[in-house]
């Protein structure tokens, strides 16, 4: 997973929902929960066109997959400013300020390739890497992604719980180890961009916010499960629309 900052906006209630409700009842902490998706994705589902599940593009790991996929599509990324050999802070995420641009980035990136580029963007709630499609029980990325766009957030909330389940994260997210937590889960330059501390912090305000408001979800309360089928392929890998309405930064 890797870090995404939406906006200011409130955090969606229906995420709120899902990650509570899923919480509960997989025997983990809900706080803890939430304050991994408020790190992730300030509890944003959705891009502006209101389908995409939010995402951010990361310009080595695109280099890494084509040049292991699909190696003749390397040096055109490499020429359109899409694919790097290697982490670059100062240009990593220029471009993806706002939601129009990450839409108009990650069309970019599937006019070369679409699994590609798709394996190469975290999505959703929990920012769920595409390249971890396999090892969360998916036949490709482009099956995982369609697996979010259907099932809404339900779905991204599943992937997020999968990929904490399959690495073993639920003892050190009940616990509230956060430096384990994210050392797996954000890779090892956690600490420079500060995710156990952020997490801590969330985590802490998102307890006293379950302990005090009564209206927030109910462990009984029914639950929207995602859809079970996943498709192959994402139907098409035409550019994504633009909107002239975007988040800010």
């Amino acid at each position: 997973a890797t870090d995404f900052r939406a906006c200011d906006m409130p955090f969606e209630p229906e995420v709120i929902k899902q990650v509570v409700n899923v919480a509960r009842r997989n025997g983990v902490d809900p706080s803890g929960l939430l304050a991994v998706v408020e790190v992730e994705s300030d509890g944003k589902s959705m891009e502006i066109d209101g389908k995409t599940p939010c995402l951010l593009f990361e310009r080595h790991i695109f280099y890494r997959e084509l040049k292991k996929r699909q190696p003749g599509k390397l040096q055109a990324a490499i020429d359109a400013g899409l694919a790097h050999s290697d982490w670059r802070r100062a240009t990593q995420y220029k471009d993806q300020g706002t939601s129009t641009k990450r839409l108009e980035l990650i069309a970019r990136a599937r006019a070369i390739d679409v699994e590609c580029a798709n394996r190469s963007a975290s999505w959703g709630v929990g920012q769920t890497m595409g390249f971890l499609a396999e090892e969360l029980k998916f036949p490709n990325a482009n099956a995982m992604l369609k697996f979010m766009v259907d099932g809404g957030v339900p779905a991204q909330v599943e992937c997020m719980l999968r990929e904490i389940k399959n690495k073993n994260l639920i003892p050190a997210l009940n616990g509230h180890d956060w430096a384990r937590f994210a050392r797996v889960y954000n890779g090892p330059g956690y600490a420079a961009n500060q995710y156990d501390t952020r997490m801590a912090a969330a985590e802490r305000k998102w307890r006293n916010k379950i302990a005090n408001e009564p209206d927030l979800p109910d462990a009984n309360e029914p639950i929207d499960p995602p859809k079970t089928r996943v498709p192959d392929a994402i139907p098409d890998a035409n550019p994504l629309p633009q909107s002239k309405t975007v988040w800010g930064g």
